[in-house]
């Protein structure tokens, strides 16, 4: 009996263990192939892109696939969106009624859209007019509605934006900072154990010190990125009206009698000119008239007092 219970119980585990092995069974060895084809020439797509994985999640999805439930994985464009590093800048033009009033709502602008007022300046033109340039510093994922808050204070003039991709660029300095803190590690390794020469302790030193000074700079770029990241600048040129004189029956008579005065002015200054520069000429010309005629007199003098003898 005993025998009997041994032989039932050892079939119902080889059963579980077959059924459960069928319902574990992996995929077939060419739809593998087929299902890691696509997601490495994907990765490499998006690896080309400047995209790079986050930390944690294997290659290939962090391990699950595509169809489990409850699970939804990112398709390759929202991979690389997220992954951008842009840089987004704008230059606006706006004709204003009051300056004052315009500059303040800037700034108010500024402030609502997650940023502040970087620099501004005003001056006074024709007519006690007031026109002046502000940049602003906003969040970048609020720069579309500082642009749309902006077009509302008056009339646009010019409109430029410019997006410039650093993602590239990011991800090569993230890259180069992590070799060159694996080789920090590595010297400080090799000071702590104190294991080589005294030549060789000497040289990590010293190479620890420069690493540790092109880590310092590249973190200080990386640093500059990130603010010119999270950060869009505007730059928005505020101007007054200028004032609109309508022309009346007279207006070709007074610009005429305008371009008269600027003609003699110009014939004035041509005098002024000239007579400055001939000035010393002349005296020097009257100067020799002057000792010629004195000259001649005396030497007709002398003719006329050698003929009476």
């Amino acid at each position: 009996m005993t025998a009997g219970v041994t032989w039932i119980t050892l079939g119902a585990l080889a059963l579980a263990g077959c059924q459960q092995k069928s319902a574990t069974a992996p995929l077939p060895e060419p739809a593998k192939a087929g299902a890691a084809g696509r997601t490495a020439a994907a990765e490499e797509n998006l690896r080309s892109l400047g995209y790079v994985a986050p930390q944690g999640r294997a290659a290939a999805g962090g391990g699950q696939t595509p169809g489990t439930p409850g699970q939804q994985q990112p398709s390759g464009l929202a991979a690389m969106a997220a992954a951008r590093k842009l840089i987004r800048t704008g230059q606006m033009t706006l004709t204003v009624e009051s300056y004052p009033q315009a500059a303040d709502a800037v700034k108010r602008i500024a402030e609502a859209h997650g940023g502040y007022l970087a620099d501004a300046n005003a001056q006074r033109g024709e007519a006690n007019r007031q026109h002046g340039t502000l940049t602003i510093r906003v969040e970048a994922s609020a720069f579309d509605g500082a642009v749309t808050a902006l077009r509302g204070l008056g009339t646009v003039r010019q409109e430029s934006i410019a997006t410039q991709d650093v993602s590239k660029a990011y991800t090569d300095l993230e890259t180069r900072l992590r070799v060159k803190r694996e080789t920090a590690d590595r010297l400080r390794d090799i000071l702590r154990t104190k294991t080589a020469t005294l030549n060789d302790l000497l040289t990590a030193e010293r190479e620890l010190a420069r690493i540790t000074e092109e880590i310092e700079q590249a973190e200080g770029e990386r640093r500059f990125y990130d603010q010119q990241i999270a950060l869009s600048t505007l730059t928005v040129a505020l101007q007054e009206p200028s004032a609109l004189v309508e022309a009346g029956v007279f207006a070709p008579l007074t610009e005429a009698l305008g371009d008269s005065l600027k003609v003699l002015a110009t014939s004035l200054a041509g005098l002024v000119y000239l007579t400055v520069f001939l000035a010393p000429w002349l005296l020097v010309a009257y100067v020799v008239f002057l000792i010629a005629r004195g000259v001649w007199r005396r030497r007709k003098a002398a003719q006329a007092e050698a003929a009476k003898a």
